[in-house]
């Protein structure tokens, strides 16, 4: 059996920055001392018009590419997760396939959406492939362009921001992927979401306001407080991992607060942990695969060989996914 192992990463953040005071000025709201302090953010990046959900993903992906020198025709398998799609068909993923020029190829390109949880599934989907031989080489990316989706008159908005984050994994003899766990309520299936769907893209659906991110009610910090400590917990026990083992764990980055609480209940030091919320914000189905971008290129994945990385994913609707790695 073939392990999956991740061998490159790479990012895209579009330039345009609206500051803290840039978004109280916009929407007469006052988000700081909170959102600097708490949740970890004090600017946004905000995609521009052309900067696309599928060409952001593409940017990330050709940086991937070139940071270990491969061949887009060398990818057997593009995945693609997000909940800002370009469209609601056909995928972004075909689309991407043919902007880094693996088209002439023809590799499978297909999307995945379970919200912010993308990037923790992507690795479990992508491992899983690679283990039953089917595929080599899997570019796995997450996109975000959720400013599109902002009406920018709630305090709430001034988490999001854009961006896209690709990882590429490949086939090993030696031990990579461990594997994952993960957990799903659909109960929460109303709190926050895009709303407009079959049956409301139309006239009266934009009239209601569906075509925008609504936050119908809030989720407690509780839901990442305990929901990750127990994922972590279960993930250990069902591959026999020690906290000792943990080299670094990639948590979406959505509240600053909160990871370092994770930690603290975890016992493990704040070091085997990255944020990059002050860096770029909050880009859901990106964030981890742009953190884990960001913790690479600092050095503080050097030195991490026979330990364990995990990536730790949550979205709305809601679900959780912890996947873990050998190094």
């Amino acid at each position: 059996m073939k392990y999956a192992k991740i061998i490159s990463s790479g990012m895209y953040v579009p330039q345009k920055v609206m500051s803290n005071a840039e978004f109280e000025k916009k929407t007469l709201f006052t988000i700081d001392p909170y959102f600097s302090e708490v949740i970890g953010i004090n600017h946004r990046h905000v995609s521009e018009d052309w900067e696309t959900p599928t060409y952001m993903a593409a940017e990330a992906a050709k940086k991937a590419l070139q940071r270990i020198g491969m061949n887009p025709e060398e990818i057997d398998l593009i995945i693609v997760g997000t909940d800002t799609p370009e469209s609601v068909s056909p995928p972004d993923a075909p689309r991407v396939q043919y902007l880094i020029g693996a088209h002439k190829a023809e590799p499978l390109a297909f999307n995945v959406n379970a919200s912010c949880a993308n990037g923790a599934l992507m690795l479990d989907i992508a491992a899983r492939y690679i283990a039953m031989g089917d595929y080599k080489n899997v570019l796995v990316i997450g996109t975000y362009a959720m400013t599109k989706f902002l009406s920018w008159k709630y305090s709430w908005e001034a988490l999001f921001s854009d961006g896209a984050g690709a990882l590429i994994l490949t086939a090993s003899d030696e031990p990579g992927f461990i594997g994952s766990v993960s957990r799903a309520d659909g109960s929460w299936w109303q709190n926050w979401g895009i709303y407009m769907g079959a049956g409301t893209m139309n006239l009266e659906g934009f009239e209601r306001g569906l075509h925008k991110l609504d936050l119908r009610a809030a989720y407690p910090a509780t839901v990442n407080e305990e929901g990750w400590p127990m994922l972590i917990n279960k993930l250990m026990e069902k591959y026999n991992l020690t906290k000792e083992e943990i080299g670094m764990i990639f948590f979406t980055q959505v509240r600053k607060k909160t990871i370092e609480k994770v930690m603290d209940i975890l016992g493990l030091p704040i070091e085997k942990t990255h944020m990059i919320m002050h860096k770029y914000g909050y880009t859901g189905s990106a964030c981890v695969y742009m953190a884990y971008d960001d913790a690479l290129d600092e050095g503080k994945l050097n030195n991490l060989e026979g330990k364990v990385i995990i990536f730790l994913t949550s979205g709305v609707g809601f679900q959780q996914v912890a996947t873990a790695f050998r190094v």
